[in-house]
């Protein structure tokens, strides 16, 4: 794997785990450390709500450097 890719998942991965610890400093209901627990329906659309825009830019970041990329791979 490419190792811009890595280093954008790494990121990715980092700033998505900071969002939601802040998602469940803001829920307190939600029971994140319980081993098997999930989150209710209404958790988890709290959650999507919470995380979109994060998500949305980490997608548009990956479809851009999966653009440079595929460039790149035609240019050799």
């Amino acid at each position: 794997m490419d190792p811009r890719r890595v280093q954008l998942n790494r990121r990715h991965s980092m700033e998505m785990g900071r969002l939601f610890a802040e998602f469940l400093d803001a829920h307190p209901d939600v029971e994140s450390e319980v081993d098997g627990a999930q989150m209710t329906a209404d958790q988890e659309a709290a959650w999507a709500d919470f995380s979109a825009a994060l998500l949305a830019r980490h997608q548009a970041e990956r479809a851009t450097l999966a653009t440079e990329l595929e460039a790149e791979h035609h240019h050799i």
